[in-house]
């Protein structure tokens, strides 16, 4: 009898813990009677510390902002500036005794600038090469990434294309107008030069997210992929190269006359009968087309000072002469000193 009794005690202790969690999961954790207090947090935009104004040189050479419009680099006195814009901090990056400056581009997504120095090979037959560095603005400091040795004299990086997500980065080199290569290097510096349709070429993309080169055949007025060929699209003979966007969507215009009056885009594991299109309202000129990483087409009519998105019509007013585009909106300078211009 004892034995059933604590068996029938301890029994009624277990219940009643059990009973006693059940409710207070009910009535407190689970409980939809709880009060609780929200603050709402809104941003102050009064209270926003504004950009530095910063004044422009008038011998300042080729001017470039950073993706987000925070740094504005340039040529000055044979040595290229950094400004912060907004605080007007100038830092100058420091190149070796003899070394010019051949090309620089800012990457896509983040405050480093790739850089093609122009350096003396072998003084005594006078030969010339290139270097490829990147200068980190954070840090201040300068790396080289690889030593291009396929370059002459007469010789010019033209135009650096990267893609921070495959760690690819593409560097034409020109030899003349007509005569350009085009060299591949990853993230181990392995460097390879890229056989081309021609070597009269165009602008150049490349994917973000794949090790493929878009680039423009001048000769024969086409765009063409790497290990794909040439980028057909029914009933358009004269095509070029407008842009990617960071979906890996390649944007080509349809050229007449040499202005673009339709624009083609898709992805390159589609049937391009099946890419979207957009007719432009009148002509526009290929260098006057913009397409952001989002996807977002511009065309900027410098005369008039308003950048158009051609999605939704929506313009946007900027004061001086147009410099770029950043991820916000526009870069422009006035009477000698920096504007940044939101989208509207």
């Amino acid at each position: 009898m004892k034995i059933f009794k604590r068996i029938f005690i301890w029994s009624l202790i277990s219940l009643a813990i059990q009973l006693g969690g059940l409710y207070y999961i009910e009535n407190y954790i689970l409980s939809t009677q709880t009060s609780v207090k929200i603050k709402k947090v809104e941003k102050n935009i009064a209270n926003k510390v504004p950009d530095a104004e910063i004044i422009v040189p008038d011998g300042a050479e080729g001017i470039s902002a950073s993706f987000d419009a925070k740094y504005l680099a340039y040529y000055e006195d044979d040595s290229l500036k950094v400004v912060n814009t907004r605080d007007g901090n100038v830092e100058t990056v420091d190149f070796d005794e003899g070394v010019e400056i051949s090309f620089y581009k800012w990457l896509p997504d983040r405050d480093r600038i790739l850089i093609a120095e122009k350096h003396i090979k072998d003084e005594d037959i006078d030969e010339k090469g290139f270097k490829l560095s990147y200068y980190d603005v954070a840090k201040s400091a300068k790396e080289e990434i690889k030593d291009i040795t396929w370059a002459g004299n007469s010789s010019e990086v033209s135009d650096i294309q990267v893609s921070t997500l495959t760690n690819i980065i593409c560097v034409k080199v020109s030899h003349n107008e007509l005569n350009s290569k085009i060299y591949w290097i990853n993230i181990m510096k392995e460097m390879r030069k890229i056989k081309t349709k021609s070597s009269n070429i165009g602008n150049m993309r490349v994917l973000p997210h794949e090790d493929r080169l878009i680039y423009e055949d001048l000769n024969s007025n086409n765009v063409y992929a790497t290990n794909i060929g040439k980028i057909s699209i029914e009933g358009i003979d004269n095509t070029c190269l407008i842009g990617v966007d960071n979906s890996d969507r390649v944007y080509v215009g349809q050229v007449v006359d040499n202005n673009i009056v339709k624009i083609f885009y898709g992805k390159l594991n589609e049937d391009t009968i099946k890419w979207n299109n957009i007719a432009l309202q009148e002509p526009v000129n290929k260098e006057k087309i913009y397409v952001l990483e989002d996807g977002h087409i511009y065309v900027n009519d410098n005369l008039k000072g308003i950048i158009k998105e051609i999605s939704n019509g929506k313009q946007t007013a900027y004061k001086g002469t147009f410099l770029q585009l950043y991820n916000k909106g526009v870069v422009s300078i006035s009477e000698g000193k920096l504007v940044k211009t939101p989208f509207n």
